[in-house]
This record gives structure tokens, C-alpha cells and sequence, in this order.
């Protein structure tokens, strides 16, 4: 017989658990050793690997060849340690300790294990994901799935105490990483996962760290000893820093003392108050991360219903103390937080993989996010009261994208690049996104196209991680593809264990181009840099990133237009202006440049004058602005004129009226906003304030004018008349543009 079980792979401390095939309940499988969690600590001792409390006692003692906090460079090739010259990276570490937990379950069982849930930091990236699943396969292991430690330990939570309704934040604080995580308890078990944060550079080892300061201050003024030099002195203090820090959790005071070769014996005071003083700055910035959370989920620390406490260094007083004062309610405590991790995963291992969730996503100003209206965060309904749920079967698990999934782009002036946002983050997992691009082929060179995938959502990818560039090949030229291009559908993925997958297909095809995934250049600086016109020419345009051999580029759907790349016809009626002092005209009425336009006249008698903007009428175009016609001051006769095919408008320094193919659709004041379009060869589209006020198909052909222009009657006016436009922002279909940059829908894998 095999069983499934659930393994916590801790940075100090692991664990694992099974579901108990007669309580039907997880329980932790104890160790050789008859313990529940097994340090993370491998001694390499004569060509031997020991591990558990015999590992990390040599480890506290400063043994030689001991490693632990291996976890803390999961993903990173380079190796953590030479063990008798030989390299051992972070993954090749943990795969022995997976090997160990593995043969030690199954040996306390006298069963095999068929497969397995593991465990990671909510914040680990698809790089350190991907390194852990190596891992536990190397290990012997079938993964079935990586899981979120937060999640798993909220799972175990919400076993025994489900409270419908209720958001409960997910504070994880182990020996080496910290998470932060807000879940969501819906109803019939089902677990929300809505935003989570975290630091995997920060947790129990850096308050050790702390200790370690303090130690070898008050020793070495102690004993006048350069104890840091030293490695054999050094390894004296550092085996004391975890006992000491264990003993200030039930102690104010705590007394430490060591023996010093050339010195003797030698005593120190070490108390709680200045150990909390000298860790504050780690505390508040967990609490900066619980903040994040909070308002990327749009809640105040209000609408938290509960606390979780999980991880061996919350056992910390200040750590309950402090979330305590931050939200104003005690967390919740008798969850063993050594133990919560591995029996979440347990359960998880008896449940079948989430199916794939639809991609749902807006736009909030200018940046897209996921859209959290159906998830029942905001109801602000009353949280019903905690009971134990019927089975392990009642309990559903929905995981979020720690990191939004992007791409390296082009942005439409073509002078810098940025990241371009497919997934957003914290979107519920697993989830797909494919879009459609304009790629131009040759029919001289090879056709390849360079994928740079952004992890994070900061607008300069710089700043966020960029772990791999896919190469995706074998697009095959098309007839007159150097002019008109073929088309590349190109799918981002998030799988159930967070791990990124790309694909591509060529046109309608049903089969995936080869690709292949290469780590990113080391230095990727290029891509916070303007881009030069050498850079320009060999990277091609707009949209993903490629490598060229002459083969063209890939292009957005929409390219923005603005009077730095459009010319406007500044356009004059009049043929005559009258000259003299009575009306002493200026000889430009319209100043306009990239976002407005201004139309002045002083002393004016007779004024049509305006800009003018010609459109394909089979091209999209849509274009918004603010409008104030509040200082025009002529009477009788002068007025704003808009005008975009059937759209028109004549505003007096009052408003007016907006009209639709002669019909007014809506009357505005001096002051608005207007959004126009027109799409689809003839569908017109007009919005005043965000909304829509009228919309029509009118089959158009030929050339279809914008016009924003001011007229003024022969009439003699002595005082200001000006009209403004401002925050023009239009969007012009690039080419043809029916296939590019727009959704499609996705294929399985």
C-alpha cells in the first residue's frame, strides 16, 4: 500500500504528515527520533549525512561541514557550500533532506509514499518553485503539488474552526522567510487566497543574527578578546544564539556563559528588553508587508477577523505583542506553528488539482489588477460562528499568483522599455492568458522570437524579476510577411504550483512552435535605459521583445497618437482678417501641442479656426479629452466645435448640447469629459463622465475627420475669448490592426 503525504521543507525545521486512514484527520508523521519536525541541518561526517538533533547540535557547536538555511538560496545555481571540494547548491541540499524525511516516513509507516504536496514561501518565484519541484523529484519523490505555506497552514486552521465569512491574515514567520496572507473563508470550505506579501530573506535567523550582535559585544568586553576573528570563538557564540533566543521567550533575563581558551570562564546578561530593541526594525517591516497586503486587497485592518500565527519564531512575545497593538486584537495562538504547515499540505495531498480559473482583470487607473468583485472580500456580512467542518472533503483550496506575470515591451514612442502586465498579481491560480501579435517574417533568415518574462508588476522592468527569455522558432514566412506579417499567439500560463509556462502558435494553427527557455542575460540594465536608435532598429517596435536576423517585429493592436507623431492641419476659414486697432488680431488663434489645444482671440471679429485630424474609416480610433469652455466670452457667437464622422457638438461658454447623426444624446456643462470612437468600419460610440450616452453603426467611407475647432461670428468683440482642451489621449489602430496585441482564447497544455 502507498500513501500521500504533505511535506513542510522549513528553512530550520521540517516536517510530515498524512491523513490518518482511521480518523480520516492529518497527522504528523513522527521522525526516527519519535519528534515531530526534523531540523533542516546535513552534517557530512566521513563520507557520511546526518541529519536530525545530532546534525544540529554539531551545527550549534561549530562543527565543520554542517549546512542549514539552505532553503534561503532555493533557486540560485551557484553553489551554497563546498563539502571536500565538492558543490552543493541549495536544490542538490534540499533533495538530500527530502530523500531523508522521505525514507524516514515511510520506515516509521512501514508504507511507501506514492506522491507528495511540498511546500513553499508565498513569495517564492516561479525560479525557486521550480527548483523545489527538481527537488522532491530528485529526492524520489512525485510531486503532486507545490502549495503555499500560509495556505496550508490556513487550511489546517479552518478545519477545526471554519468561520463563513470571516478574512483571516496568515502571519508566517519562520526560521528563514516570512509571508504574509489574506484568505478568505466562503462558503461550503471554500479557501480563498485574495493577496499575499513576503520577504524570503527575512525570518528567525535574522533575530539571531541580532543575538549573535549582542553576544559578541558583551563577551568581548568581557574578556577583551577579538572574538570575531577568530572562527573557532566565532562558532563559541553562534551555537548560543538559538538558545538564548529560545530562553527570552519565557525569560526577561537570560544569562549566558562560555569558556574562552587563554581566558576561562566568562558570564553575560542579555535581556529581553534590549533584545526586542535591537529587532524592532525586523518587526516593523513584517508589519509594513501585513499593511500591503491590506491595501491591495482595498480592506482597512478593521475588516481582519482574525490573526494566524504560524512559524517556530512567532513563539517570540514581542511577535504576538506587536501584531496585537498593530490590528488591536490578540492573534490566534493554539495553532502549533511548527506543526500547521505540513498537516494543511496532508489535506491538500488527498484532493485532486484546482481546474484552470478564467482570467479576470480591469483597469484601475492605468494599471491592471484583478478584479475582486465577486469575491465576496467587500460583502462586509456578518462572520458566522466558528465550527469544525464535516471531513478533510468539505475543504476547498483556491491559490492567487503571488507575482503579476508580464512582458518586456516596447512603448509606442519606441524610446523605452517597460513591463507590460498579462496576468496581474494575486489572481486566483492556476490561470491562462494568450494574446495575439503582428510578427513580420523573412524569407532570408531564421524567424525567431525572444519572450522576456517579468516577474512583478513595476512598470520598469528593472525592478522586477526577469528569470527567463523563451526562443520561440520554427515561425515559417509567409507571402508578403515582411509587409503584412503572420500571426503569433503567444500564451502565458501559471500552473496549480505557480511555475510559468509559455507557448506559441502560429496563426490558427493547433500546434506549439518550439520554444526554448534560457536563463536572462546577468545584466539586464538595458531595459531601464532609453532606448537609442541602434537599439530601436534591432528591437524592432512595439510589443514583445525579439531577436531579429532581419525578420521583422511584433506590434500592438493600438498605438497612442499625439501631435509629436501625427500632423495636424491647423486649418483658417477666413480669408481676410481685418487689420487696424480697432480688432489689432493675432496672427495664430491655436496653440496646441502633445495632450491640449488652446483657441485664443482678442479683440476678435470673425474667427474659424481649429485642428483637424484624418482617420481611415476602416481604422479604430478613439480619443479623450477634457473639455472647458467656461472663459468663452463672446456674445453673441462664439462656440467650441467638435466633431469625429456623426459625432458633432457646438459649446458655448454654458455647454450644449452632444449630438449623435443630428440627434442630441446628451447636454453637458462648461466643464466634462468626452471619450469618442469609432470601430468596425462605421460604430460610433460617445461617452460624457465614463459613461455612455449614445452609440450607433453608421457604414462610413473613405476619410473620416477629427476636428476640434472655434468659431466666432462677424461681430465685434472687445474682450478674451479662449477655449481649452486638455489630457487629449487618442488611440489609432496600427495597420490593419483586426489580430494584433488583442485576447484570444486559450488552449490547454
Amino acid at each position: 500500500m502507498s500513501i500521500s503525504v504533505g511535506i513542510d521543507l522549513g528553512t530550520t525545521f521540517s516536517a510530515v504528515a498524512y491523513i490518518d486512514p482511521k480518523s480520516k484527520s492529518p497527522q504528523i508523521i513522527p521522525n526516527r527520533e519519535g519528534k515531530k519536525i526534523t531540523p533542516s541541518v546535513i552534517q557530512f561526517l566521513d563520507g557520511e549525512m546526518i541529519f536530525g538533533s545530532e546534525a544540529e547540535d554539531a551545527y550549534n557547536a561549530g562543527e565543520p561541514n554542517c549546512v542549514a538555511t539552505f532553503k534561503r538560496e532555493m533557486g540560485n545555481d551557484e553553489p551554497y557550500c563546498y563539502i571536500d571540494g565538492v558543490p552543493y547548491t541549495s536544490e542538490k541540499l534540499s533533495s538530500l533532506l527530502l530523500r531523508y524525511l522521505k525514507e524516514n516516513a515511510e520506515e516509521v509507516l512501514g508504507e511507501s509514499i506514492k506522491d507528495a504536496v511540498i511546500t513553499v514561501p508565498a513569495y517564492f518565484y516561479s525560479r525557486e518553485r521550480e527548483a523545489t519541484y527538481r527537488a522532491a523529484e530528485a529526492a524520489g519523490l512525485k510531486v503532486k503539488k507545490i502549495i503555499d505555506e500560509p495556505n496550508a497552514a490556513a487550511m489546517a486552521y479552518g478545519l477545526t474552526n471554519w468561520r463563513e465569512n470571516a478574512n483571516i491574515l496568515v502571519y508566517d514567520l519562520g526560521g528563514g522567510t516570512f509571508d504574509v496572507t489574506l484568505v478568505h473563508m466562503g462558503k461550503n470550505g471554500e479557501l480563498s487566497t485574495i493577496t499575499t506579501r513576503g520577504n524570503h530573506q527575512l525570518g528567525g535567523r535574522d533575530w539571531d543574527n541580532r543575538i549573535e550582535d549582542l553576544l559578541f559585544d558583551r563577551f568581548e568586553s568581557e574578556t577583551d578578546l577579538d572574538l570575531r576573528s577568530d572562527p573557532d570563538l566565532s562558532a563559541i557564540i553562534r551555537g548560543m544564539c538559538e538558545d538564548v533566543k529560545k530562553n527570552l521567550s519565557v525569560m526577561t533575563t537570560v544569562k549566558a556563559t562560555a569558556s574562552f581558551p587563554n581566558f576561562g570562564r566568562a558570564s553575560v546578561l542579555i535581556s529581553r528588553q534590549e533584545f526586542e530593541e535591537s529587532t524592532s526594525d525586523l518587526l516593523e517591516r513584517t508589519g509594513s508587508l501585513c499593511q500591503a497586503v491590506l491595501d491591495e486587497a482595498g480592506i482597512t485592518i478593521k475588516n481582519v477577523t482574525d490573526i494566524l500565527l504560524v512559524g517556530g519564531s512567532t513563539r517570540m512575545p514581542q511577535v504576538s505583542n506587536y501584531i496585537q497593538k498593530l490590528f488591536g486584537k490578540k492573534p490566534i495562538t493554539h495553532v502549533n506553528p511548527d506543526e500547521a504547515v505540513a498537516l494543511g499540505a496532508a489535506i491538500q495531498s488527498s484532493k485532486k488539482n484546482t481546474e484552470y480559473a478564467s482570467l479576470s482583470v480591469q483597469v484601475v487607473e492605468g494599471k491592471k489588477v484583478t478584479d475582486r468583485s465577486k469575491s465576496g472580500l467587500n460583502n462586509f456580512v456578518a462572520v458566522k460562528p466558528a465550527h469544525k467542518l464535516d471531513s478533510i472533503n468539505s475543504l476547498s483550496l483556491r491559490e492567487t499568483t503571488a507575482h503579476a506575470l508580464g512582458v518586456v515591451a516596447v512603448n509606442d514612442e519606441e524610446n523605452c522599455y517597460y513591463n507590460e502586465v498579462i496576468i496581474p498579481a494575486n489572481h486566483p491560480r492556476p490561470v491562462r492568458a494568450a494574446k495575439r501579435f503582428r510578427y513580420y517574417t523573412s524569407s532570408t533568415s531564421n524567424n525567431t522570437l525572444d519572450v522576456y518574462m517579468v516577474q512583478g508588476d513595476n512598470p520598469n522592468p528593472t525592478d522586477c524579476i526577469i528569470p527567463y527569455k523563451y526562443v520561440v522558432s520554427g515561425i515559417q514566412h509567409v507571402n508578403k510577411g515582411e509587409k503584412i506579417g503572420t500571426v503569433i499567439r503567444v500564451q502565458y500560463s501559471y500552473d496549480d504550483n505557480g511555475i510559468i509556462h509559455v507557448q506559441a502558435r502560429q496563426g490558427d494553427s493547433n500546434r506549439d512552435l518550439p520554444i526554448r527557455k534560457d536563463d536572462a542575460p546577468r545584466d539586464i540594465s538595458k531595459f531601464g535605459h532609453p532606448i537609442n536608435s541602434a537599439d530601436n532598429k534591432r528591437d524592432s517596435s512595439m510589443g514583445l521583445m525579439m531577436n531579429h536576423g532581419g525578420s521583422g517585429g511584433v506590434i500592438h493592436k493600438y498605438k497612442a497618437v499625439t501631435f509629436s507623431n501625427v500632423e495636424w492641419e491647423k486649418y483658417d476659414n477666413i480669408p481676410v482678417h481685418p487689420s487696424g486697432a480697432e480688432f489689432n488680431e493675432p496672427t495664430i488663434h491655436v496653440v496646441a501641442n502633445e495632450k491640449q489645444i488652446e483657441f485664443h482671440g482678442y479683440n476678435v471679429s470673425q474667427m474659424d479656426e481649429g485642428v483637424t485630424y484624418t482617420i481611415d474609416s476602416n481604422d479604430d480610433f478613439e480619443i479623450e479629452c477634457n473639455i472647458d469652455t467656461s472663459t468663452i466670452q463672446p456674445h453673441p457667437g462664439g462656440f467650441l466645435k467638435i466633431l469625429l464622422g456623426i459625432i458633432s457638438a457646438n459649446l458655448n461658454q454654458n455647454g450644449g448640447n452632444i449630438l449623435l447623426d443630428g440627434e442630441g444624446v446628451a447636454m453637458v456643462g462648461s466643464k466634462f469629459n468626452l471619450k469618442m470612437s469609432l470601430s468596425d468600419g462605421g460604430h460610433y460610440e460617445v461617452y460624457v463622465d465614463g459613461k455612455l450616452v449614445g452609440s450607433k453603426v453608421h457604414e462610413t467611407s473613405g476619410g473620416v475627420d477629427v476636428t476640434f475647432g472655434f468659431e466666432h461670428d462677424s461681430h465685434c468683440c472687445s474682450i478674451l475669448s479662449h477655449a481649452y482642451i486638455s489630457n487629449i489621449d487618442m488611440m489609432q489602430c496600427a495597420d490593419s490592426g483586426e489580430d494584433e496585441s488583442a485576447e484570444t482564447p486559450t488552449w490547454d497544455d
